[in-house]
Order: structure tokens, then sequence, then C-alpha cells
């Protein structure tokens, strides 16, 4: 037995996904960060003869790192700023534990400086010259592009294409992810089905069980006479809905000595229990071979019709079990292998009584199909359904399920209105069963939404960053292209020149990246359904589509490079 606090038993379920989001915002921030470095490098390139000239004058290299530290400053502060109103407009306002606090402030606040610091230095070290009269003589030659100030420019953006690979494969495994979920075969149908659930409990006491069975009668005859209405059905555990009834049921034999008892147990009225009987019962919980762990589902006949949940053997349940007569079970399919791979399962007795205080034997009348109770990604739990009738005490929560063949909607106000008729203190709350999986894929869908706007987001960086440094190198290698030209290189030659350079940088990030995602895909192994982690088809399809969008954001620039005027720009400075 393994013991583990309370907090991370709380959070188990949601901390996979929080720190895959916390993960995609971080690789988010520094694909921005470096898309604004290669800015402010190409701002301070364009203002290095002002520089020189400056420290010339006599301007200290720390008075220039200042500069460019309160510019970096400056636009941090105000992007974050910016940033801090956007989320102030997206968190939802009914979130009571979720606000922008003094904490959230604080952490945007530091944030924005660090990365103001790491900008303004790392601009103003590469920009502030050293050598100052050779500065000055270069600066006075031309424009043309020193080999550090390329490889920095194109090393920025290998590592935003790296990181946009990262986010873009996550984005797409989490995508393939959910279209498995959603062509899976949760055992029942969805569509044309209206919910109503009730809560007996507070006009029903538990020990009101004539009552509870006499008002669901009343309501299942009188909503099968609405116009519309094909089936109607009920249950205490709706599939997919957070309520969760489970537990451990004991195989009996009805020729054992505890069995009889436990059928004289039956008759007798509920406060009274033989000599010994409980306790004979919690030996048999530690027989592996008696006992088995299942869902608790009390269910009416018209549920599994409603749902098309099929009768594999034996019969639903019908008018003939009642609370005097012989309790009935019907079984899933599962639990029919699991228990009794070699034999009949009709016939067999269990005893369920630790789920509803109920200890007399349940027979097994039938076998039904495998439901996905819990989600679609979770297989099909062993599950036993007892009929209402016979364990009213069970349905202290129902759940009315109507099979229409119009819309659902079109049904709801008659089958509210004959609720509120029958006992207007059980006031039912309504849906389809569409919205039912779209809540039970809500978290998925939430993961997959912003992981995919971060990696889109950072696609639109990286391509702007791509084509930007293209872009300025091109600009700055004017004179040195018109040379090439005037010494008979072809539009052709340039062309190939400028997208190589492009493709070497494209293909050091992909590289770099698919590496990368190998690694770090891994951490979201538990949020993947139907897909591994290292999805050759995934992997492939981002590469190829990085790759193309990042050769059409080179090819533009060089494209104009390759129409240069070679006189005009042997003229250009």
């Amino acid at each position: 037995m393994a013991v583990s606090p309370l907090r991370d038993a709380l959070t188990a379920e949601v901390r996979p996904a929080l720190l895959t989001l916390l993960g995609a915002v971080g690789f988010l921030l520094l694909v921005a960060c470096a898309n604004v470095a290669n800015l402010l490098l190409t701002q301070a390139a364009a203002r290095e003869k002002e520089l020189s000239i400056r420290a010339a004058l006599g301007a200290g290299r720390g008075r220039l790192v200042r500069q460019f530290l309160t510019e970096a400053l400056l636009l941090s502060v105000a992007g974050g700023g910016l940033g801090v109103l956007a989320a102030f407009w997206g968190v939802d306002p009914r979130l009571q534990d979720v606000s922008i606090n003094l904490p959230v402030l604080l952490f945007a606040l530091a944030v924005s400086v660090l990365v103001a610091a790491g900008l303004g230095i790392s601009t103003a070290l590469r920009a502030a010259p050293g050598d100052l009269q050779g500065a000055l003589v270069e600066r006075g030659q031309g424009h043309a592009e020193t080999p550090g100030s390329q490889r920095l420019g194109r090393l920025m953006v290998a590592g935003q294409l790296a990181i946009t690979l990262v986010l873009l494969v996550g984005a797409g495994l989490l995508a393939r992810s959910l279209l498995r979920v959603l062509s899976v075969d949760p055992g029942f149908r969805t569509e044309h089905i209206l919910t109503m659930d009730l809560a007996l409990s507070g006009a029903y006491e538990e020990a009101a069980k004539v009552p509870r069975i006499q008002f669901l009668n009343a309501l299942f005859a009188q909503l099968r006479t609405i116009p519309g209405v094909q089936e109607v059905g009920g249950t205490g555990r709706l599939p997919l809905t957070p309520f969760l009834s489970n537990g451990t049921y004991i195989m009996m034999n009805p020729n054992e000595r505890l069995a009889r008892s436990i059928g004289e147990v039956g008759r007798m009225h509920e406060h009274e229990r033989l000599p010994g009987l409980i306790q004979e019962l919690e030996q048999l919980f530690h027989d592996p071979t008696r006992t088995g762990y299942a869902e608790y589902c009390p269910a009416s006949e018209g549920y599994f019709r409603a749902l098309g949940i099929p009768l594999l053997r034996g019969r639903l349940f019908d008018d003939r079990d009642t609370l005097e007569s012989p309790h009935v079970a019907l079984v899933s399919q599962s639990l029919a292998r699991q228990k009794w791979p070699q034999q009949d399962p009709l016939g067999q007795t269990i005893e369920f009584g630790n789920m509803d205080g109920d200890l007399r034997l349940l027979t097994v009348v039938g076998v039904v199909g495998d439901v996905r109770e819990e989600t679609l990604e979770a297989p099909a739990p062993p599950t036993i359904y007892v009929n209402y009738r016979q364990r009213p005490q069970a349905t202290f929560r129902w759940t009315v399920v109507l099979r229409t063949d119009v819309a659902p909607a079109a049904v709801l106000r008659a089958a509210q209105e004959i609720v509120r008729k029958l006992d207007p203190n059980v006031p039912p709350s309504s849906g389809t069963f569409t919205q039912v999986i779209t809540a039970s894929l809500k978290a998925r869908r939430f993961n997959l939404t912003l992981v995919g706007a971060f990696a889109l987001a950072a696609l639109l960086l990286a391509v702007a960053g791509i084509y930007g440094v293209t872009a300025y190198s091109v600009a700055r290698r004017t004179h040195e292209l018109g040379v090439r030209m005037a010494l008979g290189a072809r539009a052709g030659d340039v062309l190939r020149l400028v997208l190589g350079q492009g493709l070497l940088t494209v293909a050091a990030g992909v590289a770099v990246g698919t590496g990368g995602s190998f690694v770090l895909t891994r951490a979201i192994q538990s949020l993947l359904f139907g897909v591994g982690a290292n999805d050759p088809l995934t992997f492939a399809g981002v590469t190829l589509l990085l790759t193309l969008v990042a050769l059409l954001a080179t090819y533009v620039p060089a494209r104009r490079a390759s129409r240069l005027d070679p006189m005009a720009a042997l003229r250009h400075e």
C-alpha cells in the first residue's frame, strides 16, 4: 500500500495537463524572446555607426548598455501589461479559485523584468562597439553583414523553429488522440437521446421504497405517451458522468449454508441480522476466487433499449421482478468472461449488499454488452445492473433517458411538465447525451485548444523570424549580390544561394526540434490515447508542414534578391 499526500491525490488527474500547458507557455515565451532579440539586434545593427560615433565621443560601454536595458525594459513591461489585460479578459469570472491576484501580477512583473534584462544585456554586448576605429572604417565602407551577426541571427531562427516543431508535434499528438477518442465505440447510442436528472433523495426518503417505485413507474408510463418518444428508461449511473458507484461483490453458491442464511435475512425485517452472518461475509472478501470489483448500476429494462445496449444472453428486467420476488441482476460481458469463463453465467448468484445494504442474493438472468462507464478512454469496467423495482434504495440519484425520433428539444417541455405534475418537489435537470459526450471531452479539448493556439502563435513568430532575418540579410548584402551578378552570376544562382542558406537554417532547426520532440513528448504520454508519443505519422506531417512554411518564408526575400538590378545594387550603400 502506497501513501501519498492528499494534495497530490486531489491534483493527480489535472497535474499532467497543467504541467504540459506550463511547458507550452514557456516554449512560446522562448520563441517570442528569440524573435524580439532578433529585432533588437537588427535595430542595433542599423545604429552601429551612430553607436560607434557616440563611443568615440566618450560614451562608455556601461552607458550604452543602460540605454539598451532601458529600451528593452520599456518594451517588456509594455508587453507584460498588455498580457495581464488579456489575462483579465480571458479568465472565466465563474472560476472562484482562479483570479488575477497579487502573486500573479508579481510573477508577470518578474518575468517581464527578467526578459528585459536578458534581451537588453545580450543586445548591448553584441551591438556596443569594441574597436572604435575599425568599426568606424567598416561602417563607412558599407553595410556588409558580419559573419558573427549572420550566425547569431540564424541560430536564433533555428531555435525558434526547433521549439515550434516541439509545440506542433504536441498539438498534433493531442489532435490525433481526440480523433481516436471520438472514434471509440462507447457501447451505447448517443443520437436523439434526451436525459433528465432527478434528485429523489430529497423528495423520497430512503425507507420510502414503494413510493419511489410508484413514482418511477408512473413517470415511465406517461413519458411513453409523448409523441416522438420511442423508448423510455432510467438509471442511477449514467455513463460518462462524474458520479461513480462501485464495490466488491461475492460469488455465492445457493446451496451453501451461508447463502441460505442470507435468504432468511432477506425475509426478515431490515434491522434484524443473524449472529455472525456479517463476519462470515467479511471473511469471504479476502478470497479472490469468490470476490470481484464491479460497477453497481440500478436501471430499468427500458434503459438498455433506449441506449441500444445489446442483450447478449438471457433476458432483461421485466414486470415479474418485484420487491418481493427473488432479486435478479444483469451483468456485463466483461464480468461474465472474467468470473465464469467456462461456465454459463445465467443462474449464477452473487451478493452485493455492501452497495445498498440489501444482503439478498442476486441471480444473474442476463448478460448485456460492455459500456464505457467512466470515460471514453477507459476500458469498459465489469458492471452489475440491478432492477430499480427491487433495489429502490439505490435510486437516490436517477437519470431518465428518452430515445426520440425527433429532435430531443422537441419533447423536452412535455417531459418536464410530466415530471412537474407527478411531483413538483423533483425538479428535472435536462440535457442531451451529445452534451454529456461533449462535457466528458471538455478537458481534452481544452488542452488541445491551448497547446494548438500556442503552437500556431509560435509558428507565426518563427515564420516572421526567418522571413525577417532573410530579408535583412539580403538588404545588408545588396552590394555583395550586385558584385556577384556583375561577375556573371545569374538570377537562379542568387536565388539558390539565398534559399540554400535558409534551408540550412531550417534543417538545423528541424533536426534539433525532432530530437527534442522525441524526448519531451514523453511528458504528455498520459494525455494521449490510441497514439504513441513518438507517432511517426505526426512527426512526419509536422516536419513537412514546418519545412514548407519556413521555405516559403525564405523564398519571398530570395526571389526579391534574384531580381536585383546589378547596377543599382553596386551603387547601394
